[in-house]
């Protein structure tokens, strides 16, 4: 499989670089130690490669052709360190290339022995058993470390192809740069550099695959380990046959294990008493010491406290070896009796209940011993940096630090110790416990009973799988019974008094679906098994699918309510307004629809890129075409919302005016004063200047009167009043002012500004007639004279003419020169 695969990566990079357009013919397929020799002899050949760049470059710098500071020669001394580093990536391709195809080979040795692996007759003895088991166990922890380390393999892959790709976006960007420029080197050193640190990367990234591929040989190599352990445990268990002299062996070693001990611990109990002694002597010279000692002396006092630390450590450890001896010795015993069928199965199924106790202890034991020697590692560390401190101000303490480190690592040391003897421990009361599993005819109906709920299933005890199930059926009903209890309390609440907002929310619970909250109770549950990934990944997905569709349900409603009673509450709820919010009720559905449809196949692990952005496209498309009418709708809802005019009302805009009958999707009809109906589409409506004759309130008017220029200034003055008086005499008005405004061409200006108090334009139109005979009235009392829009000659006599032309022209005799006529 590795050389297949290899094969596979090299002709897929050849295809990689090779340039479009070109066809090459089929190759014939390699056998394995073809493509095997084909990729070393690859490797071996970029090696010569790299060779001879390296000699190439070590001559241009030796020639010092260019300054050692020039960007030439940095560009060299990178392009050198570059390929040196290409031609180790080489190296470390070869080993890893070879360490693989040595695994394929060690990992078909494993899968061959477990298939050609027969059942034999003959005898196994237990101390064969265990040694198998104990290898298995190992290899089953290795296995998870193998793992691990495929995992963080496969990332540096990852890394390594991110590289490769950014290495080929700088030299693009610099090849373009260089075509770009006007350079007559093309070829230069920077240049050069980019396409070796390309090269590099792409090898890197070869590397990456290749140790990628070495791990996962050694994980399959590690796997077929396991199960040739596995299969021979398995067709092994039924001959276990435990000797006589055997067990006897095995308590000799015991007991010889016991005097040992016995010897250890008075040699200990003798040091410790000699270290108190010192410790006392340390303690009572330190009490008595100048303040200039006591630094060294706390050090001492420290260093001999840490070793009694570490002896009472040792003692601990040693008391509780003896234990363990004791509890080993009758587990030997134990399963001696077990396996050669002496003594009754209802003694043996107690023994049984024993081991599992002393096991729960075990477990608890070394826990504890655990976090203590997590605390011992830190105190360690400690007193490295004190000793680092202690070198670097040259102080006296160094000695009793020493000391103190010595004792810290002798105390974790028995703590390893006692833990490795816990283990031991924990494995023979295992076996005594698997053994009776093993021989035991009559069992009870609760070791049936936990026979069965131990059994593995998909990864997981059939116990496991039970309390999932009842955590899924609990939690579904629970759920259930919220969601009932909720519907029925709020009904309630809504029989006794009218809320709107608990109304909604009273909906929106309806609208819970049951597949929701049942896929929520199967992934609270199945987090308390250990699934495989892909069973795993099913129920994470699906549960993701019931979230965002019951979400989209919710927004949903909630849009739909949003949509048709706030934003219906500020319309007229008349015919264009139900259809516009019908029209925009309709987009918001199907915005939240295909936003929930996107994230399903997001979710099932389809690339809506290519999806999005084709709809992206087709709908800038359907944008384009549809412009006009897509405005003429968007308008359409911006009348229905922001309501710059509603039906009935008059309006002008451009040179038309009217009263609008009717708003559309599309048009808005008016119909005119003349009679006819106008038809506007209504972008181009709202693109024009409307007003809104409906919604005035008050009209202003304005008008002027111009007076004869002789009228005299005692009359002049009292115009403003007469034109006020006739306004105000007047009902439904509101006077504003009235002034002489301005000396006219041919008149005296008064402007008079009012206030109609009604929208009405026939109501103006009375006001205004009834104003202007009112001052047509007064003016005629007060002698006041309008002005006529009139001319006047002034002819002025000249000395060349004579008085018979002038009195010629008064009498109306001839005709006046050219340069006297009025123009």
């Amino acid at each position: 499989m590795l050389v297949f695969w290899l094969v596979q990566s090299a002709l897929a990079q050849e295809a990689t670089q090779r340039t479009p357009g070109k066809v090459e013919a089929a190759k014939p397929a390699l056998s394995a130690e073809e493509a095997l020799k084909q990729r070393m002899d690859r490797i071996k050949a970029g090696q010569q490669e790299v060779s001879a760049a390296i000699e190439s470059v070590e001559k241009a710098l030796g020639a010092g052709a260019e300054p050692s500071g020039s960007d030439k020669a940095a560009a060299l001394n990178k392009q050198l360190e570059t390929l040196k580093q290409l031609d180790s990536v080489f190296e470390r391709q070869l080993e890893a290339l070879q360490e693989a195809d040595t695994l394929s080979v060690e990992e078909r040795k494993y899968r061959e022995a477990a298939e050609t692996l027969e059942t034999s007759d003959d005898p196994v003895p237990v101390s064969e058993l265990d040694t198998a088991s104990a290898e298995l166990s190992a290899q089953t922890t290795r296995l998870s470390a193998l793992t691990a380390i495929v995992d963080q393999t496969r990332s540096l892959v990852d890394q390594a192809r991110a590289d490769l790709a950014g290495k080929q976006k700088e030299l693009s960007a610099y090849e373009g740069e260089k075509e770009g420029s006007h350079s007559v080197e093309p070829d230069s050193a920077r240049l050069q550099l980019a396409r070796w640190e390309l090269k590099q990367a792409e090898e890197m990234l070869r590397l990456r695959e290749l140790e990628l591929e070495r791990e996962k040989r050694k994980l399959a190599a590690a796997e077929s380990s396991a199960n040739l352990l596995e299969r021979r445990l398995s067709l092994s268990s039924g001959r276990v046959q435990f000797e006589e002299a055997e067990f006897l062996d095995r308590l000799q070693q015991i007991e010889k294990e016991e005097l040992e001990l016995e010897r250890e611990l008075r040699k200990t109990d003798a040091q410790q008493i000699a270290n108190e002694s010192r410790l006392h002597d340390a303690r009572q010279r330190m009490a008595s010491a100048p303040t200039d000692k006591l630094g060294d002396l706390s050090e001492e006092v420290e260093a001999r406290r840490l070793a009694k630390e570490a002896l009472d450590a040792k003692i601990a450890g040693l008391t509780r070896r003896g234990e363990l001896l004791t509890a080993r010795k009758t587990a030997w015993q134990r399963r001696y009796a077990i396996i050669n069928g002496i003594g009754k199965p209802g003694e043996w199924v107690k023994w049984k209940e024993e081991a599992t106790d002393a096991l729960t202890a075990l477990e608890q034991d070394e826990r504890s011993l655990n976090l203590l020697l997590q605390d011992w590692k830190s105190q360690a560390i400690s007193i490295e940096n004190k000793i680092s401190n202690s070198e670097r101000d040259a102080g006296n303490s160094a000695r009793w630090l020493d000391q103190q480190r010595q004792s810290v690592q002798s105390l974790v040391d028995h703590l390893r110790e006692r833990d490795a003897y816990l283990e031991k421990t924990r494995r023979l009361l295992q076996k005594v416990v698997e053994s009776v599993n093993d021989r035991t005819e009559h069992r009870s109906w609760r070791e049936l009973a936990e026979l069965v709920l131990d059994t593995e299933l998909n990864g997981n005890r059939v116990r496991d799988w039970v309390l999932a199930i009842i955590s899924v059926s609990g939690l579904f009903s629970l759920l259930i019974f919220v969601r009932n209890f909720l519907i029925t309390a709020l009904q309630r609440y809504l029989e006794r008094q009218r809320n709107v907002l608990v109304g909604e929310f009273f909906a929106g619970v309806r609208r819970t679906r049951t597949f929701f909250l049942l896929m929520i109770s199967v992934f609270a549950s199945a987090l308390l098994l250990h699934l495989d990934p892909t069973l795993s990944s099913i129920v994470r997905r699906l549960t993701v699918v019931a979230l965002i569709f019951q979400v989209s349900t919710w927004v949903s409603y909630f849009l739909r309510v949003w949509v048709f009673d706030y934003l219906g509450r500020k319309t007229k709820r008349d015919e264009t307004s139900l259809g516009a919010l019908s029209i925009f009720n309709s987009l918001s559905q199907l915005a939240v629809w295909s936003l929930a449809l996107l994230l399903t196949l997001q979710n099932f692990g389809i690339d809506i890129t290519a999806l999005a952005a084709g709809l992206g496209i087709g709908g800038v498309a359907v944008a384009l075409a549809l412009q006009r009418i897509l405005g003429d709708l968007l308008s359409s809802l911006s009348i229905a919302f922001d309501k710059p005019f509603v039906a009935g009302d008059f309006i002008i805009f451009d040179q038309l005016m009217g009263t609008v009958e009717h708003i559309g999707i599309k048009t808005t009809r008016i119909r005119s004063l003349d009679g006819e109906q106008i038809i506007c589409a209504n972008s181009d409506l709202l693109n024009t200047r409307i007003r809104n004759f409906k919604r005035m309130k008050e009209r202003r008017a304005a008008f002027q009167i111009g007076l004869v220029y002789h009228t005299p200034y005692e009359k002049l003055v009292k115009v403003p009043g007469l034109l006020r008086s006739a306004v105000e005499n007047q009902a439904n008005v509101r006077f504003d002012r009235a002034h002489f405004k301005a000396y006219g061409d041919f008149s005296l200006l008064f402007e008079v500004v009012y206030y109609v108090l009604s929208a009405d334009y026939n109501d103006y139109m009375n006001v205004q007639e009834a104003i202007n005979l009112t001052i047509f009235e007064c003016f005629q009392n007060e002698g006041l004279q309008f002005a006529l829009p009139t001319r006047s000659l002034y002819v002025q006599a000249l000395s060349q003419i004579g008085e018979a032309p002038l009195s010629a022209l008064k009498s109306g005799e001839g005709k006046a020169p050219a340069h006297l006529r009025a123009g």
